[in-house]
């Protein structure tokens, strides 16, 4: 297939898509969201203790202005019940301080009488240049000793110009050294070793790979190179005012960064006359990106200058061609990316989800649903809920993190209809054992039991089980994890003077249990 053959990728090829979340980048050494809030925190304290006299009395203002918010943001979190370690993440931070720097603009603004004195007092109170003509002044008159009119007035209205409402400078520079930052902690991926799979998928699938990412940092980049797979951000070849394509080619990894990057900077185009304009660069070293291009904050995810809304433009074309989205690492909690996924999945029923997150819910059962639209990741647990008898299976769910399941992620899809999940063989030789095999979900914590009749405990004939053959063995025995179409041979002692051999096995998937019970008539063994 060649760059321009996207006609051969049809609806109906079964094709794979990824979206990145955080989780994915965990592996990689990378911190997450509240992780690197506080990082940054460290940081700017650790930065301001290094710093002499002259460099720290403008570096302590703003340092002063990330504790009061970051502080604030606990305690408030706390008042609430919520964990102080879960209160602040890297989105919240700096969406607060963008807010604080613009807050006298703010729409809201009318209806906040005052804000909390320790944002006021952190905050820039610049003066006019009428002021600076009366601070000239005063200081001559009390340098002097020479009286003039006024001086009482003058000295007045500059205390009350600088009491007056801050003009969020403290904040906008707050925001600035927090992105910097951001670059810096996110500048040196430990191992992206991991991600291989993902580089083997682009070269092997047809097309190759559409990644779609989240994250500001550089681990796909990283797993791509030396490799023979060809990767393209879009950046370069991108002009403000016309959209952005990303087609199918064969050995090629389309890598599409929503969010924007630690190697993405803006400068201002000065050529562009009184419209004025902005250049957009990639691959700037994150070390020495003054002017990250990174879309961080609640509200600011569709912000309109620079590329994001045609990357996110791009990102359902490239979705249209996917018949399965693996999601790694993503918590959805970004609005406007699970409004994409879900016009995804409603217009094609055909079309499923694998989920790679150790930390997945159980399912939100069916009793729960009213007859309202859900959040969506509310809505993946309640499809999880709903019996493969019901309806198809278009969710599954692979609980371990990037480096241990990326691999099984990307090949484990929904079953389409319920199995015989898990199926108990057993085989009398000399030496009996069971074949326990999983046709289903994978299970956790599989337990293998021979219990006992207390109406008639002499019918039961197995009496011991064990995973391995020289061990003494117990009445019942825990396998921790059993995938989907593994086996494994319990072995088993019989009791001579027993008639029925039972053995119960249960386990869970995703919240669900599983079980399954086995009755063999037996034999009284001959000595």
């Amino acid at each position: 297939m060649t760059a321009d053959s996207q006609d051969s990728i049809t609806p109906q090829m079964p094709r794979t898509a990824v979206l990145l979340g955080a989780g994915a980048s965990r592996d990689a050494g990378l911190p997450l969201t509240e992780e690197l809030a506080r990082q940054l925190v460290s940081r700017f304290d650790d930065e301001l203790s290094r710093m002499d006299h002259w460099d720290s009395s403008s570096f302590g203002p703003v340092v002063r202005a990330l504790r009061v918010v970051y502080g604030a943001m606990v305690a408030h979190a706390t008042e609430q019940g919520e964990s102080p370690l879960q209160a602040v993440n890297v989105e919240r931070l700096i969406s607060a301080v963008r807010l604080l720097a613009g807050r006298r603009d703010h729409e809201a603004a009318p209806f906040v009488a005052t804000w909390k004195n320790a944002i006021e007092e952190v905050d820039g109170h610049a003066l006019s240049v009428d002021d600076h003509e009366l601070e000239k002044n005063v200081s001559f008159d009390l340098e002097t000793g020479i009286s003039t009119p006024g001086l009482s007035a003058n000295i007045a209205k500059l205390a009350r110009d600088a009491m007056s409402p801050g003009n969020g400078a403290i904040f906008g520079r707050l925001e600035e050294e927090l992105l910097r930052r951001t670059c810096l902690l996110l500048a040196s991926p430990r191992t992206v070793g991991y991600l291989a799979p993902l580089v083997q998928l682009a070269a092997t699938q047809p097309g190759g790979l559409d990644v779609i990412t989240l994250n500001y940092d550089t681990t796909i980049e990283d797993a791509v190179s030396g490799s023979a797979v060809t990767l393209d951000t879009g950046l370069r070849r991108w002009k403000p005012g016309t959209p952005l394509t990303f087609p199918p080619r064969d050995s090629h990894l389309n890598l599409l960064k929503l969010h924007g990057s630690v190697t993405w900077a803006v400068s201002d185009d000065l050529t562009s006359g009184p419209l004025g304009g902005r250049s957009y660069l990639d691959g700037v070293d994150p070390r020495e990106n003054r002017s990250p291009l990174m879309v961080i904050g609640d509200r600011e995810k569709l912000e309109t200058d620079g590329p994001t809304l045609a990357l996110m433009h791009a990102c359902e074309e490239v979705l249209t061609r996917a018949s399965r989205l693996v999601v790694v690492g993503y918590s959805f909690r970004d609005r406007h990316v699970d409004t994409v996924i879900r016009n995804w999945l409603l217009a094609d029923a055909s079309r499923t989800i694998t989920i790679l997150d150790p930390g997945w819910p159980a399912p939100t059962m069916m009793r729960n649903y009213r007859g309202r639209q859900m959040r969506l990741r509310e809505a993946l647990r309640f499809d999880a809920g709903v019996p493969l008898s019901t309806a198809p299976g278009r969710v599954v769910v692979v609980k371990q993190g990037a480096a241990d399941g990326l691999d099984k992620a990307l090949v484990e899809t929904p079953l389409p209809t319920m199995p015989a999940e898990v199926v108990l063989m057993i085989c009398l030789d000399e030496r009996p054992f069971i074949r326990v095999t999983n046709f289903g979900y994978d299970l956790e914590r599989v337990q293998v039991a021979a219990p006992v009749d207390h109406w008639s405990p002499e019918r039961q004939a197995i009496t011991r089980l064990r995973l391995d053959d020289a061990d003494d063995g117990e009445t019942m025995l825990i396998i921790p994890r059993l995938g989907r179409n593994e086996s494994v041979q319990v072995h088993v002692d019989l009791d001579r003077a027993g008639e029925m051999g039972r053995l119960r096995l249960s386990g869970s998937h995703w919240g669900r249990t599983v079980t399954a019970d086995l009755w063999v008539q037996l034999r009284p063994q001959v000595s």
